[in-house]
């Protein structure tokens, strides 16, 4: 859907365009930036064997692990972060609580 990625619609048009003039997809993917080094190579070689769908799937595949792995790196950054942050508000909040109850029983003696 290029609607949801909006960054990659006008390389995957340019990228069309190129192919249907006659560049190859691993030309055309690595000219418009829709494909790492890596994933260009993998093109190449299933544009020379002949076996471009299951190479698209490996990509896709080796894709799909290394968004996995950052998902799992930031959510193992952010939940310490975001708890840090919550216990800070919430020691806050309380000292900001009992502070006019301090000054009160101290201005009664």
């Amino acid at each position: 859907d290029l609607l949801a990625q909006p960054a990659l619609a006008s390389g995957l048009v340019a990228a069309r365009q190129a192919i249907s003039q006659g560049e190859s997809v691993s030309e055309a993917f690595a000219a418009h930036g829709l494909a790492t080094p890596v994933g260009v190579r993998l093109l190449v070689s299933g544009e020379r064997s002949g076996d471009l769908a299951q190479v698209m799937g490996r990509i896709a595949g080796f894709y799909d692990a290394e968004v996995s792995r950052a998902v799992a790196w930031f959510s193992r950054l952010f939940e310490p972060v975001l708890m840090i942050v919550i216990g800070l508000s919430i020691g806050a909040i309380i000292i900001l609580m009992y502070m006019p109850i301090f000054e009160l029983a101290g201005s009664i003696q």
